[in-house]
């Protein structure tokens, strides 16, 4: 007989462990649920900080690009009664103003870090920054202008003076301020919309209105045409050339006169050189891209003479200093200078021209 195996107590699962492996995930599970409630907490605080901040930032720029809207309106309703320079100015004033607010607006969607709203806000002033330097370019290439100086630039001299590239006809200016009154509408569309997301964003940020395009007809390719039909044959915006010597100076300078001199005769200091700098102004409404002014010294004992010319391009209303020229004189010699300006093209006046007669003193 077989010896009795010992019986196996069977074991007894206990409730206690499942219970506890639960309540552990039960736990776990809030913990990380309450973890992104805080994270969307924080997330929605700091997308609202965002929002208002474009929107406060965002209003000092909308406030001044409508105050450069309502100029431009004003400025483009009399656009055919203004002068050259004046429509010049205008056309300039509006393109640096928008760039500013460009890029005030860049700055601001920057700092604020909203992405595509950003952005857009951004693309907004982006639009109206070009379409102003778009009416510009169509006007100045109508017109036959330059845009002006930078504050702080040289006046004297021009990059690329006009008639370096052919005029814009009839059509082409209307197509292309009509372009840039399509790019003002865009940006003012763009500019609803980015309006509309801040407003139902977390933040509920308020930007004002800003339009430009307040009668869309006004910038409809028939009423610019006839806008062009007005510059064209305004007298006031007709080109005027008007070259004129601003100053004449000798080297050595003239001496002062002694008493009992012949009058009419400057004497200069003994001297084998003699050198002639003169300023020349553009009194004209239109770039001159090679204003000339003529050189002549004349030996009045041997009537042999010299002539020179010196260039330099000129915008309206402005001047330039020309290269000295120099002539070999002979001491004890007297000489007739005559410094002139070569008349451009259109010019009818005649400016007044120097006739000096220069006595160079004997060498001692």
């Amino acid at each position: 007989m077989s010896p009795r195996r010992p019986r196996r107590r069977a074991r007894r699962r206990s409730p206690v462990r499942p219970i506890i492996l639960l309540l552990a995930a039960l736990v776990v599970l809030a913990v990380l649920i309450g973890g992104l409630a805080e994270v969307s907490r924080q997330s929605q605080g700091y997308d609202a900080t965002s929002d208002r901040s474009l929107a406060a930032q965002g209003t000092v720029v909308a406030e001044q690009s409508n105050a450069t809207a309502a100029q431009l309106r004003t400025f483009m309703s009399g656009f055919s009664t203004q002068t050259r320079q004046g429509l010049q100015l205008g056309l300039d004033t509006a393109v640096q103003e928008t760039a500013t607010e460009s890029a005030r607006a860049e700055m601001a969607a920057h700092s604020t870090a909203l992405g595509a709203v950003g952005a857009d806000f951004a693309a907004v002033f982006a639009d109206r920054a070009q379409s102003m330097s778009e009416l510009r370019a169509a006007v100045d290439g109508f017109l036959g202008m330059q845009p002006g100086p930078i504050a702080g630039a040289s006046v004297t001299t021009v990059s690329a003076p006009a008639g370096s590239t052919a005029q814009l006809s009839s059509t082409e200016a209307t197509d292309r301020i009509a372009a840039a009154g399509g790019l003002l509408t865009r940006a003012d569309s763009l500019f609803r919309s980015v309006r509309r997301t801040l407003a139902g964003a977390v933040g509920h940020a308020r930007l004002p209105t800003s339009v430009w395009v307040t009668h869309p007809g006004t910038w409809s390719a028939g009423s610019i045409a006839a806008q062009v039909d007005l510059l064209a044959s305004a007298p006031n915006l007709a080109p005027t050339h008007y070259l004129v010597l601003r100053t004449v100076r000798l080297v050595p300078p003239a001496l002062p006169a002694a008493p009992g001199a012949s009058p009419g005769v400057s004497v200069i200091s003994p001297t084998t050189h003699l050198g002639v700098s003169v300023v020349l102004a553009n009194n004209g409404s239109v770039t001159e891209p090679s204003g000339t002014v003529r050189f002549t010294l004349a030996n009045e004992t041997s009537g042999a003479a010299t002539t020179r010319n010196e260039s330099a391009a000129l915008v309206a209303g402005g001047s330039a200093t020309l290269p000295t020229v120099t002539f070999d004189v002979k001491p004890g010699t007297t000489y007739l200078l005559t410094v002139s300006v070569v008349l451009p093209a259109g010019q009818s006046t005649v400016p007044a021209a120097l006739n000096q007669a220069l006595e160079v003193a004997p060498a001692t």
